[in-house]
């Protein structure tokens, strides 16, 4: 098991722990470090990224003609399962692309994670300057890993990146913007609709949304703050190539509570009361015509 951890670090932690003291070399702030190595990761994923954003449109956009399949082969599971891996590759689509994407972006972004905690915990210098390259400078105090940006508009507000937001302003932006890039990358639904199963599950899709989103504000409220940067930054840009790809997705479409304001299929009963009492009369005139006059 030390063996793989060692070799996970050599390969991702550490490359990526001196890629991100280099920038805070040059750049000298901790909180602009994160946030460029955070383009630069997304930047070699996102030929990745657009692949699997473009695959997922396309197979929402099959959705009419799987659902039909499994009508039609409803009884047959082996024929439904080889129709649908026809249309598949018929379209061009790859369902094992998800898992590669996740192969390759789980390290990647693990690696960043482990990284940015070997900084905001270091217990000294020496262990800083121990993972860094030999050919590459030395520290001869601790990064400052204070985020200094809203001391433009006061001296006293800065956030310190190695411990939990006290001001949780990160927390709530990270759990803001995972919503939104999660309703995003939901379809628009059929808002129109009468059936009020659909809007049922319009209504639990928004809901379920609020669980990762609770989750992602939970986790951020206790980990130190420099992750909490990092995630939002990592959600910002993911979202700019699903906007160019899929476009706003549902996260402007607000579920349906009720229907009251769809006709009814059936008129009310006071209607066909007087209707029919109408019909009867008239009935009846026309049998004696000599009455009423």
């Amino acid at each position: 098991m030390s063996f793989l951890v060692a070799l996970f670090n050599t390969v991702f932690t550490y490359p990526i722990f001196n890629a991100l003291m280099v920038l805070y070399f040059l750049l000298g702030d901790f909180g602009l470090a994160i946030v460029v190595l955070t383009c630069v990761v997304s930047l070699l994923l996102l030929p990745l990224t657009i692949r699997q954003l473009r695959q997922a449109k396309a197979m929402r956009a099959l959705q009419p003609q799987i659902t039909a399949i499994r009508q039609r082969d409803a009884t047959d599971q082996h024929a439904q399962t080889q129709a649908i891996q026809a249309l598949y590759q018929e379209h061009g689509i790859h369902r094992s692309l998800s898992l590669l994407s996740l192969l390759i972006q789980a390290p990647i972004y693990s690696g960043l994670y482990l990284a940015l905690n070997t900084v905001l915990y270091a217990p000294s210098v020496e262990a800083i300057n121990r993972i860094m390259y030999p050919f590459l400078f030395h520290f001869s105090t601790l990064p400052n890993t204070n985020l200094m940006w809203l001391t433009i508009l006061n001296a006293s507000w800065h956030i310190s990146l190695g411990i939990a937001d006290p001001t949780h302003l990160l927390p709530l932006l990270t759990g803001l913007v995972t919503f939104a890039q999660m309703r995003m990358a939901q379809p628009i639904s059929l808002t129109e609709t009468r059936d009020a199963l659909t809007h049922l599950s319009q209504s639990m899709q928004f809901l379920l949304l609020l669980i990762p989103v609770g989750i992602t504000i939970v986790i951020a409220w206790q980990f130190a703050a420099g992750i909490a940067l990092y995630r939002f930054v990592s959600l910002i840009l993911t979202m700019l190539p699903q906007y160019f790809t899929t476009g706003w997705g549902s996260l402007w479409v607000f579920p349906v509570v009720g229907y009251a304001n769809t006709a009814p299929s059936h008129p009310p009963l006071a209607s066909k009361t007087k209707r029919r009492h109408t019909s009867s009369s008239s009935h009846r005139r026309r049998k004696h015509p000599g009455k009423g006059r």
